[in-house]
């Protein structure tokens, strides 16, 4: 058994991951795990790290673990060079902001994913994963997301909320805030045809559009409270559009995962689970977040992939 990890330099600010590098070096010097360490130097050398990792491991026979070592963004890199290789398993050590695969194994702190023993003798699940293709700029991609989709409200609440991580002092859950603020000014959200299993779900303007495979997103908000990483379902919610002080009503329990206690709630929503979703904006092109990845299009299919990625759990104790 081959145990990789894959580090963002930068991610917390690159302390955390100078500490990390730390731990694994000695566990690889005092061990007979057999520990390799890699490090992403730029947007896809952790899928492509990833990737070859599998590969090699393969070509030897050998079983591997491959850790992403950041936040939510180099867990959807590794997770995509990953998918694929049936002798490879998914772990996540949480060193950057987000954290929501390991919510849905009951780990609601990141420091619960960090023992580096405990997470060489992880067990494993298989959960399903999302399947998406997209075109922009004349190219067309092919990728795998593992917990959610954002589009409208909650999905431009994501993107600022990411800037604010990467060029400002604002991080955390005050980057949220302040985005949930300034776009509750400017009442972003989108105007898209939303159809799911063949059945046109929606057509307008709408307040925000989730895809749930996971229950959370955003660093805790239980935006798909019904969704299960191996129900071999998509979980599709879609808000119309409402007034601003309806969104006010509507947005804490949205992020409680508790809607369906807000009276007449049915009004205003549609909800319905199913394999496939395509999504075509009905002016322009639009913007989506993918678990934590930002990405624009003319049109988005997604089609869930039953137990199609093996993932690591090496949280024992709730």
């Amino acid at each position: 058994m081959k145990y990789a990890f894959i580090i963002n330099p930068i991610a917390g600010n690159g302390k955390k991951a100078d500490k990390l590098c730390k731990e694994i070096s000695e566990a690889a010097l005092d061990s007979e795990f057999d520990i390799e360490l890699h490090y992403t130097t730029g947007p896809g050398s952790a899928t492509h790290i990833a990737d070859k990792v599998a590969a090699s491991a393969e070509r030897d026979g050998e079983e591997v673990r491959i850790y992403a070592c950041g936040g939510d963004g180099t867990v959807n890199e590794v997770a995509n060079g990953v998918y694929g290789h049936a002798n490879a398993a998914l772990g996540v050590i949480p060193i950057g902001s987000g954290n929501d695969l390991i919510r849905n194994f009951g780990g609601t702190k990141a420091t619960d994913y960090k023992d580096l023993m405990s997470q060489l003798l992880a067990e494993e699940e298989v959960i399903d994963v999302m399947s998406y293709s997209y075109n922009r700029d004349g190219e067309s991609y092919n990728r795998i997301g593992l917990n959610a989709f954002n589009i409208g409200f909650d999905g431009n609440v994501a993107i600022l909320a990411t800037y604010f991580n990467k060029k400002t002092f604002i991080g955390g859950s005050l980057s949220y805030g302040l985005s949930i603020f300034l776009n509750l000014i400017e009442k972003s959200g989108q105007n898209l045809q939303v159809t799911i299993d063949g059945e046109q779900l929606f057509k307008g303007p709408l307040m925000m559009c989730t895809i749930g495979n996971g229950r959370f997103c955003g660093g805790g908000i239980e935006s798909s409270p019904k969704a299960k990483l191996d129900d071999g379902l998509l979980d599709l919610l879609v808000v119309h559009r409402i007034p601003r002080r309806t969104v006010l009503k509507v947005l804490p329990k949205f992020s409680k995962g508790k809607l369906n206690e807000i009276k007449g709630i049915e009004k205003i929503t549609e909800f319905k689970q199913g394999r496939k979703i395509d999504i075509i904006p009905r002016s322009g092109h639009m913007k989506f977040v993918v678990d934590g990845e930002i990405a624009e299009t003319d049109e988005l299919k997604i089609e869930v992939k039953d137990r199609a990625m093996r993932v690591l759990v090496p949280y024992l104790q709730i």
